[in-house]
C-alpha cells in the first residue's frame, strides 16, 4: 500500500500552523506506540495482558472510558482474516440531541444508549492499523446520528491518561487526529449507503447490513508522506 491520497490533499491544503500541529499529534502517537510495545509487547498485550483472547469478549474487561471527555474504546476479535487480528471500537458519550453526556464516578457506565459508536480501527497481529471501518447501529447500540454530527464528536474524541493505559490511550488519541479527514469520508459513505434505503429505521435494525464503509490505511506511508510534507514546506 501506499500512503493516503486524500490524507496528502488535506495536508497540502493546510496552513504551516495545521501541519506543525498534525505532525506534533503524529510524533507522540508514534512515541507512546513505540512505548506500549516495548513495555508489553505490543499494543495489543497492553489490553489483552496474558488473557486468552475469547471472541467477542472485551479487552481490557470493563473497557477505556475516559470520565472527562465522555470517550470510550475497547479492543476485541471475532473476525477471521490473514490482515486483521482483530479491532477497537471507538464511542463517544452523548444524550439524544448529540449533546455531550457527562458521566460521574462510580456510576454505572456501559448502558444500552449512554455509549454512541464512532468508528472502529482495524489491528494487525503486530498491532499496527490497517484500516478504518463503521458498522451499523444493531452492531453497537446507543445513539444514531449523521455523518455531520458524528464527526463533531470524533473531533472531540480524546483519552486522557487512564491509570494503566497511559500510552494506548496516548497514541489513540494522536491517531484519530492524524486520520479525522478519513474518519469524515468513512462516514459520508457510511450515511451514502444507508440512504440507499428506503426506511433508514429499518435499515439500522437490519442484521443482514453489519458493515457500512471500510477504508484500508497503511500507517507507516502516511507518516512518512506527513514528514515528507513538512519538509517540502522547509518547517
Amino acid at each position: 500500500m501506499t500512503a493516503s491520497q486524500a490524507l496528502l490533499r488535506h495536508w497540502r491544503n493546510a496552513t504551516d500552523a495545521q501541519v506543525v500541529a498534525i505532525l506534533r499529534d503524529a510524533r507522540r502517537s508514534v512515541a507512546a506506540f513505540a512505548d506500549a510495545t516495548a513495555a508489553s509487547g505490543s499494543l495489543l498485550q497492553s489490553w489483552i495482558e496474558g488473557r486468552e483472547v475469547v471472541e467477542f469478549e472485551h479487552y481490557p474487561p470493563d473497557d477505556l472510558v475516559d470520565l472527562r471527555s465522555g470517550s470510550q474504546f475497547y479492543y476485541h476479535s471475532h473476525r477471521d482474516g490473514e490482515l486483521e487480528h482483530g479491532h477497537l471500537h471507538l464511542f463517544w458519550h452523548a444524550t439524544a440531541s448529540g449533546r455531550r453526556r457527562y458521566m460521574r464516578q462510580g456510576r454505572r457506565r456501559w448502558t444500552r444508549t449512554a455509549p454512541t459508536h464512532l468508528f472502529a480501527i482495524s489491528l494487525d497481529t503486530r498491532g499496527l492499523p490497517v484500516a478504518l471501518f463503521t458498522v451499523n447501529r444493531w452492531v453497537t447500540d446507543g445513539h444514531w446520528f449523521d455523518a455531520a454530527c458524528a464527526m463533531a464528536q470524533v473531533e472531540r474524541f480524546a483519552m486522557g491518561d487512564v491509570e494503566g493505559h497511559e500510552l494506548s490511550c496516548r497514541w489513540l488519541s494522536g491517531f484519530v487526529q492524524l486520520y479525522r479527514p478519513l474518519v469524515e469520508d468513512l462516514l459520508v459513505k457510511r450515511d451514502r449507503r444507508l440512504a440507499r434505503r428506503s426506511d433508514l429505521a429499518q435499515a439500522l435494525d437490519d442484521r443482514r447490513l453489519e458493515l457500512l464503509s471500510h477504508i484500508p490505511i497503511d500507517w507507516t506511508a502516511d507518516l512518512d508522506a506527513l514528514e515528507a510534507e513538512t519538509a517540502r514546506r522547509g518547517m
